[in-house]
């Protein structure tokens, strides 16, 4: 029953997490290709990406300052979603509005900080975290991969498929730190001389097949390579 309660709160939390997007598509779904541009086609662009599209400046700890073409606009949207998948965006609600300011359009922010913050406070209160305990909090997020559906000198729709952790590195805690695979799919607008976003949605996967050991990393050692290992970089 104690493995039925913990399977449960993870898909609980995962849902939520998946919801702070705004809202779900029902399949792995990036749009329609109806509003592409015939001038220039989608095409694959790695991770790393055209260092043309590399951003200039950092603004609140977000790399900002995107090449006006399709590589700088993926390059906005992997870096956008992965400063939302830090483990300060989950606990620091200053540095979250900061952070949103920065990468979203004027007319959407103030609907993604209603929902970050409702999302965010869901998934403190169904771990059991709170201001005293905050640093036992693992959220981390990699990017791998990106596709993009459509794309014009002004808006630009970019697929990041997520690998992502959340839980608690506390032996009491209600969750372990788990996985998670996400398909964010980010519309972005060129606004203010920048790429921006104007809306979030997600989608479940795609989910690989879990080949390792049949036994998770304990609690101490979750603990002890969150304090050792770096967060991935920005791309840009």
């Amino acid at each position: 029953m104690a493995v039925t309660g913990i399977i449960f709160l993870s898909v609980v939390v995962l849902a939520v997490v998946l919801g702070i997007s705004g809202s779900k598509n029902g399949s792995y779904s990036g749009g329609s290709a109806d509003t592409q541009s015939q001038d220039e086609p989608p095409s694959q662009v790695g991770i790393g990406g055209d260092p043309r599209g590399t951003a200039k400046r950092l603004v609140d700890g977000v790399p900002v300052g995107y090449a006006h073409n399709q590589t700088g606009a993926v390059q906005a949207a992997i870096n956008y979603q992965m400063a939302r998948s830090s483990h300060s965006y989950f606990t620091d609600e200053k540095g979250r509005h900061k952070t949103l300011a920065v990468m979203m359009t004027s007319q959407a922010l103030r609907r993604q900080i209603h929902n970050d913050d409702t999302g965010m406070q869901q998934v403190l209160t169904s771990l059991g975290v709170d201001s005293s305990d905050d640093n036992e909090l693992v959220a981390r997020g990699a990017a791998m991969g990106t596709r993009v559906t459509t794309y014009t000198d002004q808006v630009a729709t970019v697929d990041v498929w997520m690998a992502g952790l959340i839980g608690v590195t506390n032996k009491n805690a209600p969750m372990p730190v788990s996985a998670s695979w996400t398909t964010y799919t980010m519309t972005l607008q060129w606004q203010s001389s920048d790429w921006k976003i104007s809306a979030i949605t997600s989608v479940n996967g795609p989910t690989p097949l879990d080949a390792g050991s049949d036994s998770p990393t304990s609690v101490d050692e979750f603990s002890t390579a969150d304090r050792e290992f770096n967060a991935p970089p920005y791309v840009g």
